[in-house]
């Protein structure tokens, strides 16, 4: 059976205390990270739950308003002043309205969604951008790239986000579209992605896009050790369970992993090639179970992209982890009217 996340919420043991505090939200296709964060990108209390895809617009919307109430009932306990609340959202995200407008192949029912629309009964400013971005801004601000001007940042969960920040501001391009680097074709073989696409980055390279390959592959060998590793786990498999058939050399994990290494770095040095940033910053679950894929990634981006775009390029696993996108959303709401 899937392992369930549970909601939570854990206070850091030491944090400073600056006069006001920031709600940032991430929402993802499986999970919406939350947390109550600083200017700074401190972060005071954090948590998490499920995206409750199955219950539609409706019970996301409410997943929300929820998440926003708790957070807000904690600050009046302990005293905390919120001034703004940021959030993150799939697709692209018109950040003058807040509105949803499209490229959301994982929500599909979410485009159309007034992201500020939805926390307006608690009379605060809000910011809303695209999940991607924010976990770019924050890697930008506090995390990997601190201190670069040009960077891009990919997140490997259940689908593939990309983050562009162009001279240390969020690039967007025209009609809020920039930075679908998961949607760029990488293949000829003919599988369809969910945004109705052949061939994009994601069908091959996401998580759920090697764990489907991965079940292919397990029905024709049976006797395979990630065979049994998915029989022992309730005929269920994960990201763990797969990791550890790798680990233990199982063939069927590793020619997986050699594949999913093969079209990320196609992908991403097309993008060294076009934008030529200092910095490629990798993060989502796939490199948090096992950050050395980034070395097998980086070795090829080095073969496949020019040498002059390379020459001074650093390849790094995001310093954040599932934390980014909420503290980029935190911190994109301190910067309302500034």
């Amino acid at each position: 059976m899937p392992r369930k996340l549970k909601s939570k919420v854990t206070l850091s043991p030491v944090i400073s205390s600056p006069k006001s505090y920031y709600i940032g939200i991430d929402l993802g296709g499986s999970q919406i990270k939350y947390g109550i964060v600083s200017s700074k990108g401190k972060v005071l209390t954090k948590g998490g739950r499920l995206t409750p895809q199955k219950s539609g617009r409706r019970g996301v919307v409410k997943s929300l308003i929820e998440i926003a109430d708790n957070l807000l009932k904690f600050a009046r306990k302990n005293r905390i002043r919120i001034k703004a609340i940021g959030v993150g959202s799939p697709g692209c995200i018109d950040i003058n309205s807040g509105k949803v407008l499209g490229s959301c192949p994982n929500l599909p029912f979410w485009v159309g969604t007034n992201l500020k629309q939805i926390f307006k009964k608690f009379s605060l400013p809000v910011s809303a951008d695209n999940d991607a971005n924010l976990m770019a801004l924050a890697e930008a601000k506090f995390g990997a790239a601190k201190n670069c001007r040009n960077v891009v940042c990919l997140t490997i969960g259940s689908g593939i986000g990309g983050g562009i920040i162009l001279d240390k501001e969020i690039y967007r391009g025209s009609n809020f579209a920039a930075g679908e680097i998961g949607h760029t074709a990488v293949n000829f073989l003919g599988e369809r992605c969910k945004c109705g696409n052949l061939d994009c980055m994601e069908t091959y390279a996401s998580v759920k896009g090697m764990l489907n390959r991965s079940q292919r592959l397990v029905k024709a060998d049976k006797k395979s050790l990630l065979s049994r590793l998915i029989k022992k786990n309730g005929n269920y498999l994960d990201l763990p369970t797969f990791f550890q058939a790798f680990r233990q050399k199982d063939k069927i994990a590793r020619k997986i992993v050699d594949q999913t290494c093969q079209v990320l770095s196609c992908g991403i040095a097309n993008v060294v090639n076009i934008l030529s940033p200092e910095m490629v910053v990798i993060g989502g679950g796939l490199v948090e179970v096992d950050s050395g894929i980034i070395k097998k990634i980086e070795k090829q981006i080095r073969q496949k992209a020019f040498s002059t775009a390379t020459k001074n390029l650093k390849i790094k696993k995001a310093q954040l982890d599932n934390q980014a996108g909420f503290i980029g959303a935190a911190y994109q709401a301190s910067q309302i009217n500034k």
